[in-house]
């Protein structure tokens, strides 16, 4: 199966709290901050109170403070210290995240150079999504993905072009131009040729800065609101560029503003397909990788992102109504 390689961020540590401790510790707090209870926090991370307190019980040994607080018939919930560190955990990651994924790749490449052909493998070029990353730690020993994050029209124009087996795009639920957007995607597919899977849906809205009270669009045309584009960063670095003062609003997913802890206005409902050749489909690498996406951990670790949901993952999806085609539709480019 070749040499997996991968890379985690580990920036909070001292003597009295250990890298992957730490890690643990963020998550933890996250999760408080998330639901507001320290049991459910607990369920959510799959361990126990004993171990949950005695990760509280270090942070603040280690830092000087505590990081959540207990509030009778309230629940729980993070403290100023504990605010400032997922803030800090956040800005790291959107940071270093974009390179690791790029030495992941080039490390991976220069491996596969000498080891020996492998025989599960899969090509992946995908929109950027948080439960994407999940796949190819699930499918270790199964099946190696190798994925390409890009925008959704240069992934499929890949399938179509032979430059990957796995297209991964989305299309959105009434947003503005979102019909026109995903007819545009069909140009690359054949409907005699290529298939799709539901992958998963997620909540698209308005990321925005608690100070600014936005709670719609119309709220975006007021003086002195800076809002931003969502770009190829992906909505990861519009929620970052907004919990960082570098402007008030932007779209986003509903998972990057709770990240942040920032405010979310829902405007429609992402759907998250996977394209691919009808052929590939009875290949042991995509079986492999059908058995994951259908798997109850793939659920469980997806379901923690808010907004996110896998009812369908897996299930097969109708070409042309998942891209709101027409009978009229214009002629698709041939596939080089």
């Amino acid at each position: 199966m070749g040499i997996p390689v991968d890379f985690s961020v580990s920036w909070l540590s001292s003597e009295r709290l250990a890298p992957e401790r730490a890690e643990t510790l963020l998550r933890l707090v996250a999760a408080v901050g998330r639901t507001g209870s320290l049991a459910q926090a607990v369920r959510d991370l799959g361990v126990s109170y004993r171990h949950a307190w005695g990760l509280l019980g270090e942070g603040e040994a280690a830092l000087g403070a505590p990081l959540v607080v207990l509030q009778r018939g309230r629940g729980a919930r993070p403290t100023a210290l504990g605010e400032k560190l997922l803030w800090a955990d956040g800005v790291v990651r959107s940071a270093l995240e974009p390179h690791f994924a790029q030495l992941r790749h080039e490390v991976e490449a220069g491996l596969a150079k000498v080891l020996p052909q492998r025989a599960r493998r899969l090509s992946i070029c995908a929109s950027h999504d948080l439960a994407l990353s999940e796949l190819p730690q699930l499918c270790a020993g199964r099946v190696q993905l190798d994925v390409d994050f890009r925008g959704s029209d240069e992934c499929l124009a890949a399938l179509a072009n032979g430059k990957c087996d796995i297209a991964g795009f989305h299309v959105a639920d009434a947003l503005p131009r979102a019909a026109a957007a995903a007819a545009a995607l069909g140009r690359w597919l054949d409907p005699k040729k290529h298939a799709l899977i539901h992958f998963i849906t997620r909540e698209q809205g308005l990321i925005a800065s608690p100070d600014t009270h936005i709670r719609g669009v119309n709220d975006l045309t007021r003086a002195g609101v800076r809002f931003i584009n969502r770009h190829s960063g992906g909505d990861d670095s519009v929620a970052a560029a907004v919990a960082e003062g570098r402007a008030d609003a932007g779209f986003g997913l509903k998972a990057d503003a709770n990240r942040y802890r920032l405010d979310f206005v829902p405007l429609a409902v992402e759907r998250y397909f996977l394209a691919f050749e009808r052929s590939s489909a009875r290949t042991p690498a995509f079986q492999a990788l059908m058995e994951v996406l259908c798997g109850r951990e793939f659920a469980r670790r997806v379901g923690r992102l808010p907004g996110y949901d896998t009812a369908k993952a897996g299930a097969p999806a109708d070409l042309d109504a998942a891209l709101n085609w027409v009978s009229k539709r214009p002629a698709r480019r041939a596939a080089a």
